[in-house]
């Protein structure tokens, strides 16, 4: 019974909200962060892809940073290309997140892929007036914050907020 609520994110025996996102992950040298959500009993892939899609229509609508929004109903998938600004605590650095989606519907559950990860902001890059885009490989892995001569606080504040950020999405597709 342990396995099971610390495997899918529920409360652990301490009282404490385990995360599904605690690491940055590499495969085949890209950040790609991967869960599998069950569906609640009694709730088949249609039923599951509604609520996806209602959730992504009022998750997303209005955001600025939002690239774009695409639904396969006949794969009952669904991919989202957005942005978050992320606002890193102890510092006033702000740093633009940006991401994409892919989540599908299958009668077992959803699977969450967030992948095609890029930061943005003036505190990355060497002051230039335009901000300098750089993958999450270079910023967020154990690699990059290890290596990081004299930016190791900024990257480990940066992993962090995004850590928290997917987490968060996490925690609303386990609702749904």
């Amino acid at each position: 019974m342990l396995l099971l609520l610390t495997t899918f994110g529920f409360t652990n025996l301490n009282g404490q909200t385990d995360a599904a996102f605690g690491s940055v992950p590499v495969v085949n040298g890209k950040v790609v962060f991967q869960q599998f959500i069950p569906n609640a009993d009694g709730v088949d892939a249609p039923q599951q892809y509604v609520k996806l899609q209602k959730w992504g229509r009022e998750r997303f609508q209005g955001n600025p940073l939002l690239s774009a929004i695409r639904f396969d109903d006949k794969a009952r998938s669904v991919t989202i290309s957005a942005g978050v600004n992320l606002s890193l605590p102890a510092t006033s650095a702000t740093v633009t997140l940006r991401y994409r989606l892919d989540i599908s519907v299958a009668n077992a559950g959803t699977m969450l892929v967030v992948r095609d990860i890029s930061f943005q902001g003036e505190a990355l890059g060497s002051g230039s007036a335009i901000p300098k885009t750089y993958g999450a490989e270079q910023v967020i892995t154990d690699q990059a914050i290890n290596g990081a001569n004299g930016d190791k606080e900024l990257r480990t504040h940066v992993r962090q907020a995004t850590l928290n950020y997917f987490n968060g999405l996490h925690v609303e597709l386990s609702s749904l």
